[in-house]
């Protein structure tokens, strides 16, 4: 399948459709990882608890789909790179896991029992679950941003420590920023009442917030990050991915004072998406980016598997994924209506 296509062309388009995936999951999950974020503090009892998850609950099982599409197109497409992010990144990537069960478990029981104390673990398991999966994916990816301790031979050397350094932790933070963001603003546009108010309160500030945070990251990025520029230098275009990021966050603002909440809802989504795909596109050819020397990271070519895996998975990817798509849009489309407060879920 795809015989036209050299193996190597065939590693490009999956490191490209790699980027894409990620970048969909992170604007996809950020409302329900963000509603996960606040509940504790904006809903004041049972009735806008059950709004808060009643918004969120038919989405946040398909949005996992693309985590899901991300993670088995890196094991297929790119196996060793799989594999080495499990044993460099080994305990990260079990809180990872731990807060997507917890987030999992938390948000589809917290309305099945009336038991105070069940629903207070419950919404606090929300709440830690969805930090947990923010703050560990912001840490990690600003880490692949910034390239790993990888020595020759493909060993990596760092410490767990190392991986929480100065731009790992403002990574961390603007993603958790961001989706917190993300959650207010869905929130206010899916609620009414008195949540639906608070939330769109808080946007106002956190959208600033996050305009904030994303130029100091950028700004990391491009000025003291060593070879972030590089692809950028090579190829000029790229920097309208920043551009496009720090503008976004700009209408993110201006909407969110305006109380245009959909609007506003949409460019927090879009600067995120762009904040990730610049990173993402620094790496190229790497997917493991090594701050040691270059030529010891783990490039795309080396990490691919063959050409018929890879060409299998293109036929299949471009089957599915509509699928995905036009499911989800489906989905959004049935549960359109705006949630009031009540006692019961009512998906």
């Amino acid at each position: 399948m795809f015989d036209f296509l050299t193996h190597d062309m065939l590693a490009v388009i999956w490191f490209f459709l790699w980027c894409v995936i990620w970048g969909v999951y992170f604007i996809a999950d950020s409302f329900s990882l963000g509603a996960g974020l606040l509940t504790p503090f904006i809903a004041e009892d049972k009735a806008q608890r059950v709004q808060i998850q009643s918004s969120v609950g038919p989405f946040w099982g398909g949005n996992e789909v693309w985590l899901i599409l991300a993670a088995g197109g890196t094991f297929a497409a790119f196996p060793l790179v799989f594999s080495k992010m499990f044993t460099f990144l080994y305990l990260p990537m079990i809180l990872l896991l731990i807060g997507l069960i917890a987030r999992g478990i938390s948000v589809e029981y917290l309305h099945k029992d009336d038991n105070p104390r069940i629903q207070k673990v419950l919404m606090w398991g929300w709440f830690t679950g969805s930090l947990l999966i923010s703050l560990v994916l912001g840490v990690a990816f600003a880490n692949f941003f910034k390239g790993l301790e990888i020595v020759l031979g493909g060993f990596y050397v760092g410490t767990l420590l190392e991986l929480f350094g100065p731009y790992a932790l403002v990574g961390g933070a603007l993603f958790v920023l961001m989706n917190v963001t993300s959650g207010a603003l869905w929130i206010n546009v899916k609620t009414e009442g008195d949540v639906a108010a608070k939330a769109g309160d808080l946007a106002k500030k956190s959208t600033l917030l996050v305009l904030v945070l994303a130029l100091v990251y950028l700004a990391y990025s491009f000025a003291g990050i060593e070879g972030f520029t590089s692809n950028y230098s090579a190829m000029p275009a790229l920097y309208l991915l920043p551009v496009l990021a720090v503008v976004a966050a700009v209408f993110a603002v201006l909407f969110a004072k305006k109380d245009k909440d959909f609007p506003a809802f949409c460019s927090n989504l879009l600067a995120f998406l762009f904040i990730v795909e610049s990173g993402l596109a620094s790496i190229y050819p790497y997917m493991l980016k090594s701050s040691v020397f270059p030529e010891y990271g783990i490039d795309i070519f080396e990490a691919a598997s063959s050409h018929m895996t890879l060409g299998v998975m293109l036929g299949g990817a471009l089957v599915f994924v509509p699928i995905v798509i036009i499911y989800q849009l489906w989905a959004y489309t049935l549960f359109r209506e705006k949630i009031t407060e009540t006692e019961q879920v009512e998906y």
